[in-house]
């Protein structure tokens, strides 16, 4: 391989662990976003009434 060709391998490279480092990023930011909305809405869900009970959920199969 000449140099230009291993500089192009290596800028490719680069770009797809920069793709996946940003990937990783948004993950992260969503996963935190999630966990904050969480939070602050504990205590506003804890107060409400259940709109479905345990037996709702449940599939009868025949």
């Amino acid at each position: 391989m000449t140099m230009k060709t291993d500089i192009q391998v290596i800028k490719e490279e680069v770009s797809e662990i920069k793709n996946l480092l940003n990937d990783l990023i948004h993950q992260n930011e969503t996963i935190g976003m999630m966990k904050i909305s969480e939070r602050s809405l504990h205590q506003f869900l804890q107060d409400e009434p259940d709109i479905y009970t345990l037996d709702d959920a449940k599939v009868v199969y025949r």
